[in-house]
């Protein structure tokens, strides 16, 4: 064990090694690795075992909780996807009119609410308008996906790591950050963004349209390519003309092509819609919906008793309302990654049939007993409550895409206007100077009392292996801190940069936090970093602010790598990007970033 202090600082920053290491691998889950810093902290003797814990009794904690439960209810009242329906509304098939409210959409919101979910809840979207523009998917899902990580430069609760630069400031000056302390300065980033984009970034990201041309078209594109895509040839509705029940029942199944669902008029002539399931029985006047190649439709559907009616996608309105089709994309935070889809028992838990898997551009030949990787790509069936539902949980799946047919439908949109007068609330009363963790709890209460979510769904919403992170983090602050650990490094900066030179110490600090936020996440490295900008600050006899403000927008500003966050890891498959896209487009961007931002940050927050 270390004994003096300039070992127990070595003991922290060979941590900090083997933590970045552990996060950068992907091999072990966030929150475990804070859990193992924590544990570690404490068994060295460096900190107490009241000091290790005391992470768990951080407001930060109370308030991000609440923060999860207010995005909950701005997406089940569909505050968001109002946002993106009056995009696509708006755009008018132009490219430049469509990327533009995305990705400034994408940043509005992700400034309230967690830019992961604006993500997620953003994609359908963004496909939708690709699928009803021709416009490649391509050009518009990074810059949105990139508008998303910039909303944590708008306001204080846009990401986690803010309220620990928050919290550093407040510890050494007495003066915490408030909601829009830094804004303009994110605002000015941003709008630099989307001059990249507009002029030089989109181009970098392949052919404007989908087809490979560069001209814009009405995509007469339907759900059936879909199918395609996944190596289903057909898709079928076929009526059964006689009834097969038992042994006869059994001979069909074994004759069939893959039966996805059975349609059944009821008593009342209601007609009721079910998955299929092994043990079905048939009755005269069922309608079955099969999917196969033509040679297995055309053998099943010459079988006595078995009459082709058509198309399912030429009858898709008449199922709709009972059945739907989505393509869902594995999250990558998901906590079924690594589980199959027999393990999971993936009809019990979900009450929907997967058709196929995708991982890449091939479908999985064992795709019932192979586990499921971050990324793969499911094509599953269903009743829409059950589709909704997946969606809901924002956790395991991210919809890729649905039927034109069918709009994504919103558990209350009744209460949209109440989450809108709760969101506008908690910003009024937090400028006002309530303490911002007093007024994201009213804030939660509110949507529970109001009825835009249920107790279980604002529990259900708060994502604890994050807390978790943030808990284990904020004691290797603590460590570095009471090591001498902080110093040692303000004093090498400061060595390096020259004391008499804020400007390239605010460089230094600007470039450290970004590069660690690639291997780190993002609440990791400003935990991190943001005590030692202040503490470099101080050394010099300079104001903590501007190094504050400079290691926050670094901390935002992970676009040269696709695993940097999960809000830009959500778009590679969709988009089917590469490393090196995220490199033509995130080095340019970040190095227009670095020289905005430590060109205006001097001007808005003197030295």
């Amino acid at each position: 064990m270390p004994n003096d202090a300039s070992g127990d600082a070595t003991f922290v920053f060979y941590l900090i090694g083997l933590t970045a290491i552990l996060m950068a691998s992907s091999k072990v889950r966030y929150d475990l690795i804070a859990l193992f810093v924590l544990v570690t902290l404490a068994l060295s003797g460096i900190l107490t075992p009241t000091e290790a814990v005391s992470g768990f009794g951080a407001t930060i904690i109370i308030m991000v909780a609440g923060l999860f439960v207010v995005g909950e209810m701005l997406d089940r009242t569909g505050v968001a996807r109002t946002v993106g329906d009056m995009i696509l509304k708006q755009g008018k098939g132009d490219e430049v009119r469509l990327m533009i409210p995305l990705c400034v959409g994408a940043a509005l919101l992700g400034s309230v609410m967690s830019s992961t979910a604006v993500v997620a809840i953003f994609i359908p979207i963004v496909m939708r308008i690709a699928r009803d523009t021709g416009i490649n998917a391509a050009r518009l899902l990074m810059p949105m996906s990139f508008g998303a990580l910039l909303s944590g430069m708008l306001t204080l609760i846009g990401t986690p790591g803010n309220l620990a630069v928050s919290d550093a400031l407040r510890d050494a000056t007495g003066q915490p950050l408030g909601f829009f302390s830094f804004s303009v300065i994110g605002l000015i980033v941003l709008a630099g963004t989307v001059l990249f984009f507009a002029f030089v970034g989109r181009h970098l990201l392949g052919p404007l349209m989908a087809d490979g041309s560069d001209r814009p078209r009405r995509a007469d594109r339907s759900f059936a390519e879909l199918y395609h895509i996944h190596g289903l040839d057909r898709v079928e509705v076929l009526r059964v003309e006689q009834a097969f029940t038992g042994s006869a029942a059994r001979e069909v199944e074994r004759n069939a092509p893959r039966i996805l669902a059975r349609r059944r008029r009821g008593p009342r002539g209601n007609p009721h819609t079910a998955l299929y399931s092994p043990g079905m029985d048939f009755q005269q006047g069922d309608l079955i919906v099969v999917t196969g190649s033509d040679a297995q439709i055309a053998a099943f559907s010459g079988l006595p008793g078995i009459e082709p009616v058509q198309s399912f996608f030429n009858d898709m309105n008449t199922w709709i309302d009972t059945l739907g089709i989505l393509e869902v994309m594995v999250h990558p935070e998901a906590k079924i990654r690594g589980r199959s889809i027999t393990e999971l028992e993936f009809r019990s838990r979900y009450g929907l049939e997967v058709i196929n898997v995708l991982r890449g551009t091939k479908p999985l030949e064992e795709m019932e007993t192979t586990p499921l990787k971050a990324g793969d790509r499911l094509l599953v069936t269903g009743k829409w409550t059950r589709l909704d539902a997946i969606n809901s949980t924002g956790r395991d799946f991210v919809i890729i895409e649905e039927p034109a047919e069918r709009a994504q439908s919103v558990p209350n949109s009744n209460k949209l206007w109440i989450a809108l007068i709760i969101l506008f609330a908690m910003i009024a009363v937090s400028i006002g100077g309530m303490s911002i963790t007093i007024a994201v709890i009213l804030a939660a209460v509110a949507a529970v009392m109001t009825g835009t979510i249920s107790t279980n769904q604002a529990y259900g919403s708060i994502r604890l292996e994050t807390l978790v992170l943030i808990a284990g983090m904020l004691p290797l602050a603590q460590a570095l801190d009471k090591t001498g650990g902080t110093q040692i490094i303000v004093q090498n900066l400061l060595s390096m940069a020259g004391e008499e030179s804020p400007r390239a110490v605010m460089f230094a600090l600007f470039f450290m936090t970004m590069a660690l936020s690639w291997i780190l996440s993002n609440t990791a490295t400003l935990v991190l970093v943001a005590p030692i900008a202040v503490n470099a600050a101080l050394e010099m006899g300079v104001s903590p602010m501007p190094m504050a403000i400079a290691v926050l927008i670094a901390g935002s500003a992970g676009f040269a790598s696709p695993v940097s966050s999960p809000v830009v890891t959500l778009v590679v498959g969709p988009g089917n990007y590469t490393f090196v896209d995220f490199l033509k487009c995130g080095l340019p961007l970040t190095l227009l970033v670095m020289a905005t931002t430590l060109f205006v940050i001097p001007l808005v927050f003197p030295f």
